[in-house]
């Protein structure tokens, strides 16, 4: 591969860009908008009413305005959504603001008709008092959404950033442990050494592919390329059992999510041992979520103390990026007994993962 066609991977790369709006399409959030807009309107009631009948009048009107507000902000915005994420940001922030102040005026206009009011200052006081409240509301809800879209977005740097050092870190370590021995081996078996060689090749191949979401059987034959090439330095010692769905391979998973993990499970769990142990992977379909699992052996607690250490950079990094793709639906497991340290990745089947273009 050459230098310009790394480069030109790199450049076409999609990257994960959080939208500015929430999916307002979301029944969820729907309810979420309806909870809060009834909360709001009922603080406004309070604060406006001097009596009990007072309260109920002002919560009726200001719940029946609120809702019809709040609900037609949330269909236009839902509708809207996936061109104002195409939009420059500050234009899509102005958009929307505008947008939601249309709707406020255009909805408290509609009210005014329906209801009599005698006096006309009263008629503009209303009208006056809705858009002020509006407009302060409006400000903060997006200047939310604004601060959580720049949290995800420094976020998704961080990951970059760390799948990035987790790809830099495979190449000189394993490399080095890896050269030793194709060395040994070019004199004793020449076509274990040359079936080496090209387990490396496809190895370092499947790690120079800067995607940010891989399908699992991809993430299986890098796996697959790195315990061919370990199992030579460790022989029996080694030992590998795999339960995979063939109906999840098509399955999109964020990259670099499973070979980090069956390196760590070699270094803490099968190089301390004398005698090995097995390494058991799975990859099953569970109440429509894919969980992803690499389970190894433990050494004693005496060993423990002294060999196992880690930076758990790998680890961290996976539940970042599980957090940025699948938002709270995503969840990264470990189950550690005295005998064996389980880690399981759990991804949704049923929601899709929010992958832009930058």
């Amino acid at each position: 591969m050459t230098e310009n066609s790394v480069n030109n991977t790199s450049n076409s790369t999609p990257q994960l860009v959080p939208p500015l709006l929430p999916d307002l399409c979301d029944v969820r959030n729907i309810f979420a908008v309806v909870l809060l807009t009834e909360i709001l309107a009922i603080i406004l009631a309070l604060a406006a009413s001097s009596s009990s009948s007072q309260f109920w009048d002002y919560l009726a009107l200001s719940s029946f305005l609120m809702l019809w507000i709040a609900l037609l902000d949330a269909a236009v915005l839902c509708l809207i959504r996936n061109w104002l994420h195409r939009q420059p940001q500050n234009l899509s922030l102005f958009i929307c603001y505008l947008l939601m102040m249309s709707i406020s005026l255009l909805v408290t206009l509609l009210i005014n008709t329906t209801f009599e009011f005698n006096e006309n200052t009263l008629n503009t006081l209303f009208i006056l008092r809705v858009m002020t409240i509006s407009a302060f509301i409006y400000f903060l809800l997006l200047r939310y959404f604004y601060i959580q879209q720049q949290w995800r977005l420094n976020l998704a740097a961080q990951s970059h950033a760390e799948i990035q050092a987790l790809r830099a870190r495979i190449r000189p370590h394993f490399l080095f442990n890896s050269m030793n021995t194709i060395a040994s081996l070019i004199a004793v078996s020449p076509e274990s050494a040359e079936k080496a060689i090209e387990d490396l090749s496809d190895l370092f191949r499947s790690s120079l592919n800067e995607q940010n979401m891989n399908p699992l059987r991809d993430e299986i034959e890098l796996a697959k390329s790195y315990l061919s090439i370990e199992s030579l330095r460790l022989g029996e010692r080694l030992q590998t059992v795999w339960q995979i769905d063939d109906n999840l391979l098509d399955t999109e998973v964020p990259a670099l999510c499973l070979q980090p993990l069956v390196e760590n499970a070699i270094y803490h769990g099968i190089e301390p041992i004398e005698k090995g142990g097995k390494i058991h992977i799975s990859a099953l379909q569970i109440d429509n979520k894919l969980i992803l699992s690499v389970s190894n052996p433990l050494m004693s607690e005496k060993q423990s103390s002294a060999f196992r250490k880690g930076n758990q950079m790998a680890q961290d990094n996976i539940k970042q990026r599980l957090k940025l793709v699948y938002g709270n639906t995503g969840k990264f497991i470990i189950n550690d007994t005295k005998a064996n340290y389980t880690v399981s990745l759990m991804i949704p089947l049923d929601v899709m993962h929010e992958r832009f273009d930058s």
